[in-house]
């Protein structure tokens, strides 16, 4: 018990870094002649290995029909705003979602099985699957910010944590990645 509570702590205190190494989500802008369509972001991150920090960040931002995929066979296409659809969330957690109108405790939940996913299937993932269960944790995130006040501290700490965890996983991938590029 003594342990879950110290790494709680430790997690907490490694928030801030995490949340300073999540991307700035662009604003959706939908074009005036064509209302069915939608400006949709990549974006590419390659980190300093012996830093962990961003050295280059590649935005590519294509306009498309509402809801469709970018072209590219090695991306996965988020709305501008960085958030994943209610779709795309349905397609992560092998169960139709709606994370509108998740209540805390589904939210809560929700959470759970995206840590358990991301910690059982991410030695297989591809910069793909990173940027997806991302979309996905952002839009987790979104609805999170709406019905925080319904949250005990002890939950917002649990949640805070898996945050946290998913960042240093990501950032653990990356900086492997490039070590191993390296070699």
């Amino acid at each position: 018990m003594n342990n879950s509570r110290l790494f709680a702590a430790a997690l907490l205190l490694a928030l801030p870094v995490a949340a300073h190494a999540q991307t700035k989500p662009a604003a959706k802008t939908t074009t005036a002649a064509k209302p069915a369509t939608e400006q949709v972001t990549e974006v590419t991150e390659d980190l300093d290995p012996a830093t962990g920090k961003v050295i280059r960040r590649t935005t590519r931002t294509t306009t498309l029909p509402a809801g469709t995929a970018l072209p590219s066979g090695n991306g996965t296409a988020v709305a501008a705003d960085g958030r994943a659809t209610d779709a795309q969330v349905s397609d992560f957690f092998r169960e139709k979602t709606t994370v509108g109108t998740l209540t805390a405790p589904a939210l809560l939940d929700a959470y759970t099985r995206f840590i358990e996913k991301v910690r059982n299937d991410r030695r297989t993932w591809n910069p793909a699957d990173w940027s997806a269960a991302a979309a996905v944790l952002s839009s987790l995130n979104g609805r999170y910010d709406q019905v925080r006040a319904n949250f005990v501290l002890d939950d917002k700490v649990t949640i805070r944590s898996q945050q946290a965890e998913f960042q240093a996983l990501r950032t653990t991938r990356q900086i492997s990645d490039q070590v191993s590029n390296k070699l």
